[in-house]
């Protein structure tokens, strides 16, 4: 009699929806970003991974002083380690970002921020990306 019983049970569980949900399958997205300080520029990509990563690859130009980019990933209050790019000085070529960042929790990486910096180590703009686009913050 408990057999069936239990059988029965689960059956109407499953039925009504008091089943396990599935789990969310988040895709792999690139996600362009840009950004300008002056005639001084920066563009790339980040590839959001379906995983724990994000990739971050960039081009950094330097119209006066020198310009570097740094990015950091985060989810909720945990964050990636920093990478960041050589600097590029006016009238020299320019340089690259190539790096990727890792949140090992659910979700991975779903928000990174790139920051362009001067000689000085001082914030001269930055944006935050997420799978569908993104913000310029200053």
């Amino acid at each position: 009699m408990r057999k069936p019983l239990m059988v029965l049970v689960v059956a109407v569980m499953a039925a009504i929806g008091f089943a396990a949900p599935a789990q969310a399958t988040v895709n792999a997205v690139d996600m362009p970003f840009g950004m300008a300080y002056g005639n001084s520029t920066t563009t790339g990509k980040i590839h959001f991974t379906d995983g724990y990563t994000a990739s971050v690859s960039g081009t950094v130009h330097a119209a006066s002083g020198a310009r570097r980019i740094c990015a950091y990933g985060v989810n909720g209050s945990t964050t990636s380690g920093l990478i960041c790019s050589p600097y590029a000085y006016a009238g020299g070529p320019n340089t690259t970002l190539d790096g990727s960042l890792n949140i090992p929790k659910p979700g991975g990486v779903v928000r990174v921020y790139v920051t362009m910096y001067d000689e000085n180590n001082s914030g001269l703009a930055r944006l935050y990306c997420t799978r569908s686009g993104c913000t310029r913050e200053y």
